[in-house]
């Protein structure tokens, strides 16, 4: 598994606006050949693909937040049972297990709900910052009002 600062993770949170404290951190592990062979694995689309993924029951949730990396980026990939999987850059080969800070899960309907209203995209960070009042439990929405 990559191995990152946690605090450092932390730290650029909270300069996003997030509530840092309240992130669960989860890792990020490889599915087997067979599932992965039946995603939907567009390169570079990982929210498109998770989506797509939790519609076809590929996956049971749709899980934005952010890869854990030396500077975090937004992302999207899928849970199924207590696991979470990353399609999109598994199947870009060579995969290493990673961490992974959780914003928000959404069940399939929720996901799509939230779609409808970010015109039938499906929910992405900017979406969220958008809806800060809806995802306080994350969100830090009076540092975004300031």
């Amino acid at each position: 598994m990559t191995e990152v600062n946690l605090d450092e993770v932390r730290r650029q949170l909270t300069e996003l606006n997030y509530k840092a404290d309240k992130i669960r951190i989860v890792t990020v592990s490889a599915m087997d050949d067979e599932l992965l062979e039946s995603c939907t694995t567009t390169e570079g689309e990982c929210f498109y693909n998770s989506y797509m993924n939790v519609i076809y029951g590929k996956g049971e949730r749709y899980v934005l937040g952010y890869r854990c990396e030396e500077t975090i980026v937004d992302h999207a990939i899928i849970r199924k049972g207590d696991k979470y999987f990353d399609p999109t850059l598994q199947a870009e080969g060579d995969f290493t297990s990673y961490q992974y800070a959780i914003l928000t899960e959404f069940t399939v309907f929720d996901m799509m709900k939230h779609a409808k209203s970010n015109k039938d995209f499906p929910p992405d960070v900017d979406y969220l910052l958008r809806k800060a009042s809806k995802f306080k439990n994350v969100i830090d929405a009076d540092k975004l009002r300031k």
